[in-house]
């Protein structure tokens, strides 16, 4: 069904984003003001026609005259538009990614969380073990050297699960909607021997680090708050029991007997 608002909200907030999108826009712009302006040429020359040639003549001049004015006018409007949104798409971008890490930051993974669709959600906090001490040992630009290394490695090693992202600080998190407990676990012992081998430039100094991780699950009925809640106490538990540790909440322990012997034992 025609709708004259949809029409004139297609022609002045128009969506484009490519070239193809502008090529369309321009190509509709110049055929609607070419049927408007012929329709408006041809009434006249109707009520006031002289004869054949100069009615031809007349059509003719309109015809060239909005492809002169509508193509140029409706490419540089649309361009314009162009700019805007993708300058918008940039600044959402933004928003959502940790400056420091390049990651998703905790805004993206809030709304993920959110959003997803899905049977039972993991989620896994990790930190850096004692990451303030090497914040007063060897200065804020080493830790700040420490997190974009660590983020890089859980990025490589957890990615393929889900949404990796910085929480804030030297917290990291890993939002998961379609892979296996055990996968998980398997990959953050993995992550965590990584991280304890690997020696990290940091200020002119080398940093020898080591990660904690907690793991907690949330189905449906549960809020993120509470799955939250759940893996940041399953994280201070790796952290009371000598860090460098992977930890289950209760719910995992209970569901996956199995996984939390490996855990233990990694």
């Amino acid at each position: 069904m025609f709708r004259p608002r949809s029409l004139i909200r297609l022609l002045t907030h128009p969506l484009i984003s490519t070239t193809r999108s502008l090529t369309r826009y321009v190509i509709l712009v110049t055929g609607i003001s070419l049927v408007t302006a012929l329709g408006v040429d041809v009434t006249s020359q109707l009520v006031f026609f002289a004869d054949w040639p100069t009615a031809l003549r007349s059509w003719l001049l309109t015809v060239v005259i909005v492809f002169i004015i509508a193509i140029p006018v409706s490419f540089t409007f649309g361009r314009s538009q162009q700019a805007l949104l993708l300058a918008h798409r940039e600044l959402e971008q933004l928003s959502r990614t940790d400056q420091l890490t390049g990651l998703p930051n905790r805004r993206a993974l809030m709304e993920a969380s959110e959003q997803a669709d899905f049977d039972a959600m993991v989620l896994v906090i990790a930190d850096v073990d004692r990451f303030k001490t090497i914040n007063d040992t060897i200065g804020h630009r080493a830790g700040d050297a420490v997190i974009c290394a660590i983020g890089q490695i859980m990025a490589s090693h957890l990615s393929q699960f889900g949404l990796v992202g910085r929480m804030g600080g030297d917290e990291f998190a890993l939002i998961a909607t379609n892979a296996r407990v055990e996968d998980i676990v398997l990959a953050l012992i993995n992550l965590r021997e990584t991280v304890t081998k690997t020696a990290i430039i940091a200020a002119d100094n080398v940093a020898n680090v080591s990660i904690s991780a907690g793991i907690a699950i949330r189905d449906p009925s549960i809020s993120f708050d509470t799955v939250y809640s759940e893996a940041d106490e399953a994280l201070y538990m790796a952290k009371r029991n000598g860090r460098n540790r992977i930890e289950l909440s209760e719910r995992v322990r209970l569901a996956y007997p199995e996984v939390f012997a490996r855990s233990a034992s990694g």
